[in-house]
């Protein structure tokens, strides 16, 4: 991710519709899981680390983080229970077995990341049963110059996760895409930006007017109830939840 996008996820992820409804998904997949207090979670390429603060505070487990990126790092906070360290994905510095779960929130296709590597890394550290949670942007076709802000460069089909899965020896109990009513506007905004701009990086992310950003979180909102318990064919983002098998 360039530096500055950093400091501009900081600004929006406490407020933005998008932010918000991502970490929506990403709370109520670890939810199902029914942790016990006091659970090891590590969220591998945890940013600036509020989804980490947010598993810490809703589901009273000991939440790890790690990032490759020292602009990440200096916007991390001093949340109690909240371990974080400077690391890729591709190399985690845990022992085997240690986590209950593992999150990574659109991570897996970033610049830098071995994709078939950084699966063998997190199903490593994962227990024997434990879940690897997984959210990734879907469709290569809608890689845009906002991809190439964040580094990102590879987007996803449910088919390969669940090859990658598979290859890993995970069990995929869930998969799905999200965001399927947003996905013809965004897609839109998408292609004509990388028609209009062409491939050079610079984010989406720009202020909205409050009541604009209220109807699409309301709206967000309404789907995810909806569709939290069915399986999408179509949606801008795939979650994964799957399953180390137990020993």
């Amino acid at each position: 991710m360039e530096p500055a996008e950093y400091q501009r996820l900081h600004d929006f992820e406490d407020g933005y519709w998008w932010y918000l409804a991502q970490r929506d998904n990403l709370a109520d997949a670890v939810a199902d899981l029914n942790l016990p207090a006091g659970a090891r979670i590590l969220d591998a390429g945890c940013g600036t680390g509020r989804n980490l603060a947010e598993l810490a505070r809703r589901f009273s487990v000991t939440a790890y983080g790690v990032d490759v990126s020292p602009h990440a790092a200096a916007l991390w906070n001093g949340e109690v229970g909240v371990r974080r360290c400077l690391a890729s994905v591709n190399n985690l510095p845990y022992a085997d077995g240690l986590f209950d779960a593992v999150c990574c929130v659109d991570v897996l296709g970033c610049e830098g990341v071995h994709i078939e590597h950084a699966i063998n890394e997190i199903c490593r550290v994962l227990r024997s049963g434990g879940h690897l949670v997984l959210l990734a942007p879907a469709y290569q076709w809608l890689l845009s110059p906002h991809d190439a802000a964040v580094h990102s460069v590879h987007r996803f089909t449910r088919s390969e996760l669940r090859a990658l899965a598979d290859q890993a020896g995970l069990t995929v109990r869930r998969l799905s895409h999200c965001f399927p009513s947003f996905l013809p506007v965004i897609a839109a905004t998408r292609l004509l930006g990388r028609a209009f701009r062409g491939t050079a990086g610079k984010s989406d992310l720009m202020p909205l007017p409050r009541p604009v950003n209220s109807a699409l979180r309301a709206l967000a909102r309404a789907e995810h109830s909806l569709l939290r318990h069915v399986t999408v064919p179509f949606g801008t983002t795939i979650l994964m939840v799957a399953q180390k098998e137990a020993a």
